[in-house]
């Protein structure tokens, strides 16, 4: 069972009640799906090949059938990570269909984060014995209440994407349109929509590749059944890749790095600020050994990251290609975080 202090329970039970900083709203779909980008650090706007270019960059949507040798018609993404000592589900599902294989493409994706049995406690005077009134719990005072008498709930957080992409003289281009639903402990819930747009060239300069997303591009207003509104202001990831033949090992050595810029006046939480303008870097590699086996690591935004996963082709009588991938996040003071995700394709 999850669980979690009468303090946190509160806090989260009160949160969308009292939010002030607008600039984190909606802040669980930064997370991202998918282990093989996780394991690279996040520096995926500029790779975007596969079912999770959804998320990362929709305009990799584009052309994804014509990346592999199998036939392309869809590909299906599924993640799954347990964060924070098993506190925190958080499941990704993605879904990618060509129109015209290697010309055009559309994708669906689906963000569900949650926490089962949060305890809510209202408070109410004489709940704690020999209260001083100063706010902390010391060894004189007692509680006088079982906290096994109060109910059970659970707090909600989902994201569908609806995404669309074309390849274009100049490159690929796409957009997502997104709804977002948060369902809160004590019946509170929201709504919101917005669109996040990008652009992909695989071809930049000989195999340098070029990935751009503006995120949440005319702002994504959320509105609260509380009657507050929450603003998601718009953020720009500009991504670059390079492949590099290994050929006497057969193999592919893939380079990423990413660059998350905001002008919100986030300060101290990110890498890098000045005034209102912040920057938050992803770096990422990957070492693909004869298509078939991939070793991964990565930096995201000073955490390391790392991972491995293989691809099998034309399996059995349904003709489908199979993935699983593996990543592993470490933090200084958390637990470390472990992401398994698989990839089918047919």
């Amino acid at each position: 069972m999850k669980w979690c202090s009468v303090g946190v329970c509160l806090l989260i039970a009160l949160s969308p009640m009292t939010l002030r900083a607008e600039k984190y709203a909606g802040e669980f779909m930064a997370l991202g799906g998918g282990a093989r980008a996780m394991a690279m650090g996040g520096a995926f706007a500029a790779i975007a090949d596969d079912a999770t270019a959804t998320f990362w960059n929709p305009a990799g949507l584009a052309d994804f059938s014509a990346l592999r040798s199998g036939p392309g018609d869809w590909e299906l993404a599924l993640m799954n990570s347990e964060r924070f000592g098993n506190l925190i589900d958080y499941h990704f599902f993605s879904l990618a269909l060509p129109l015209k294989p290697g010309k055009s493409a559309w994708g669906l994706s689906l963000i569900h984060m949650g926490i089962d049995d949060i305890r809510i406690i209202p408070w109410k005077s004489g709940m704690v014995g020999g209260d001083d009134g100063d706010d902390i719990f010391e060894s004189h005072e007692s509680l006088n209440f079982n906290y096994r008498d109060f109910p059970l709930e659970s707090a909600n957080d989902y994201a569908l994407f609806l995404s669309y992409a074309q390849v274009m003289n100049f490159g690929n281009i796409g957009a997502s349109a997104k709804l977002i639903r948060n369902d809160q402990v004590t019946g509170v819930s929201s709504f919101g929509i917005g669109i996040d747009i990008g652009f992909l060239h695989r071809e930049m300069w000989k195999d340098l590749r070029l990935g751009v997303k503006l995120q949440d591009a005319t702002g994504t207003y959320i509105s609260w059944s509380t009657g507050k509104k929450e603003f998601i202001y718009p953020a720009l990831k500009v991504g670059w890749g390079y492949p590099l033949a290994v050929k006497s090992m057969n193999s592919v050595l893939l380079l990423a790095v990413d660059g998350d810029f905001r002008f919100e006046n986030r300060r101290s939480v990110s890498q890098f600020w000045l005034g209102r303008a912040s920057a938050d870097f992803h770096l990422g590699a990957e070492l693909l050994i004869r298509d078939l086996v991939a070793l991964r690591g990565g930096y995201d935004m000073g955490r390391l990251t790392a991972g491995a996963g293989f691809f099998l082709e034309d399996l059995g009588l349904w003709d489908v290609s199979v993935g699983i991938d593996y990543a592993l996040l470490i933090h200084d003071e958390l637990d470390t975080t472990h992401r398994i995700s698989l990839l089918v394709a047919h």
